[in-house]
């Protein structure tokens, strides 16, 4: 595990809302960010994320593009239509051409970050969503 954790429990607790239908890769997500003192809930598809926001009010929602049912693109756009400007939106995705980040950019979304996310990569967005004091 990355060092990060002390720098995000130093910064503050954010609340994470992480969706990604590998089970394996959104409990290790959930771990790692609840190590780093932050609070997380998990979603394995859009309509889980989407319920999900009821009395939790996501700091930050990281949404795998290729999820079963409803895209990402798709639960972005809902979740800007209900939280307008008051989430930071990342794009998860094992695809790396132009298209499919100009595409994130144009929904809404704030970063995109390729698989496999490194520990690194993770906190550098969590650090930019901490509220600036």
């Amino acid at each position: 595990m990355s060092d990060q954790g002390g720098q995000g429990e130093a910064a503050g607790s954010l609340r994470v809302l992480f969706v990604d239908d590998n089970l394996d890769i959104a409990e290790l997500s959930e771990q790692l960010l609840a190590e780093w003192g932050h609070q997380v809930r998990t979603a394995g598809d859009g309509r889980e994320a989407l319920a999900a926001l009821d009395g939790f009010a996501p700091d930050v929602v990281f949404i795998d593009i290729g999820l079963p049912g409803m895209s990402g693109y798709e639960v972005a756009r809902q979740i800007r239509a209900q939280l307008p400007g008051s989430v930071r939106l990342v794009a998860v995705s094992g695809y790396s051409q132009e298209e499919h980040m100009k595409r994130a950019n144009e929904v809404g979304f704030d970063s995109y970050l390729v698989k496999p996310i490194l520990d690194d990569q993770l906190a550098a967005v969590l650090s930019r969503c901490r509220p600036h004091l």
